[in-house]
């Protein structure tokens, strides 16, 4: 397996202070460490989801478009979180004002699953699953325990192109398949499905959906969507890989900021992509 792990999601936030109030007050990230940019100024903060994932916000996100996200429109559609239990999740929510009523935080628990929206509109779910490893598990006070990185999810132009590159060439394991009213499909061409899903690890999927729309026109500085992370043990070995299998390769394997080897690629829809080493030295793995 090339790949260990989606490694962080990133975003870029408008307002970092109203962004952290949001994920560590109200939901229970814990902030893990900050990075400068080279002039000095402050660039990128971390938080913990669990051991070895993170989510990664950015400083000074324009917002120039009207949705953060649309579940047809063509590029990023939304994260995931993995937590052991939703009800204490739930009743945090509920406590912080973040559900709007009691009746949605028994249906949360109820069906084991949380979509909420960050400040700056981008969709956040929440989904049960069971740790592989317990020391992975990030525990907050007030007994949440967050799993994982559960999944990002992608809209796609085209389902065979991405499905070659996230199966074919990235190597992740295509295992399941719905339709739009959330059932599963034959896998044999029949019916009509909407999304495809495929395990990185044991705890962490991609999801890739048919889009509909044209992709929302971003620019660098774009609040929302920046950048997924895949981990791997050797950068420029996996990059040696994927020039064996035709990719693209945007930044060629170097070392970054942080202490860690990295690369970059990108998706046939032009999703950002960061490959990257963690250095025993770094922040991520002292983290």
């Amino acid at each position: 397996m090339i790949f260990k792990a989606i490694a962080h999601n990133a975003l870029a936030v408008t307002d970092m202070v109203k962004a952290l109030e949001f994920y560590c007050g109200k939901i229970g990230l814990k902030k893990a460490f900050a990075l400068d940019a080279p002039q000095g100024k402050p660039w990128i903060v971390y938080l913990k989801i669990a051991k070895g994932a993170f989510l990664e916000l950015f400083y000074n996100g324009v917002k120039d478009r009207e949705k953060a996200y649309d579940f047809d429109a063509i590029g990023y559609s939304h994260w995931a979180v993995s937590v052991d239990d939703i009800a204490p999740l739930a009743e945090r929510l509920w406590r912080n004002g973040v559900f709007e009523s009691e009746a949605a935080k028994k249906t949360a628990i109820e069906k084991e699953n949380i979509w909420i929206h960050d400040p700056g509109g981008n969709a956040v779910e929440f989904c049960v699953s069971k740790v592989t490893d317990p020391a992975l598990a990030e525990a907050t006070d007030d007994g949440i325990v967050f799993t994982g990185l559960g999944h990002v999810a992608f809209v796609v132009r085209d389902m065979e192109k991405s499905m070659e590159f996230y199966r074919d060439i990235l190597g992740f394991e295509f295992f399941n398949q719905i339709d739009r009213e959330f059932k599963a499909c034959k896998m044999d061409g029949s019916g009509n499905p909407w999304m495809n899903f495929l395990r990185v690890n044991p705890v962490t999927t991609i999801e890739l959906s048919y889009g509909v729309n044209e992709p929302f026109k971003t620019g660098p500085n774009s609040a929302g969507f920046k950048h997924m992370c895949l981990e791997c043990d050797d950068v420029f070995q996996t990059v040696e890989y994927l020039h064996g299998k035709g990719v693209q390769i945007d930044s060629e394997a170097e070392q970054g900021v942080d202490g860690n080897c990295q690369a970059w690629i990108h998706d046939p829809d032009g999703n950002k992509i960061e490959l990257m080493a963690i250095g025993e030295s770094s922040p991520q793995n002292k983290a």
